[in-house]
């Protein structure tokens, strides 16, 4: 329960967008931004590959019940790819966008 809060959090608190740059020194943090969106997401899928439970771990079902349903991906499994895929399309975003040149 405790990795599906994290990665609730993480999603909340990052977003699902990206991080875009305007000019050159917003585009490097941003940069910055997309590379954490990516490490974390791959950090949560990780996490959640490694705590996942193994096949044969399972209490045998009682007669005549059903068996338990076992789902093909988690939360955590979704938030993760949410998150790499955010980062890499900000990536992509930020390569093909003209920088603004900006006075002050």
């Amino acid at each position: 329960m405790g990795l599906r809060a994290i990665a609730l959090v993480a999603l909340l608190a990052f977003g699902t967008a990206g991080c875009f740059g305007y000019n050159r020194g917003a585009k490097g943090w941003s940069y910055v931004g997309n590379s954490i969106l990516i490490l974390g997401g791959g950090g949560i899928i990780a996490a959640d590959q490694l705590n996942k439970e193994k096949p044969g771990n399972n209490v045998m079902p009682l007669p005549n019940q059903p068996p338990q349903y076992d789902p093909p991906f988690s939360g955590a499994l979704l938030a993760g790819v949410i998150l790499a895929t955010a980062g890499l399309v900000g990536i992509l975003f930020n390569a093909t966008r003209p920088t603004v040149n900006t006075s002050r």
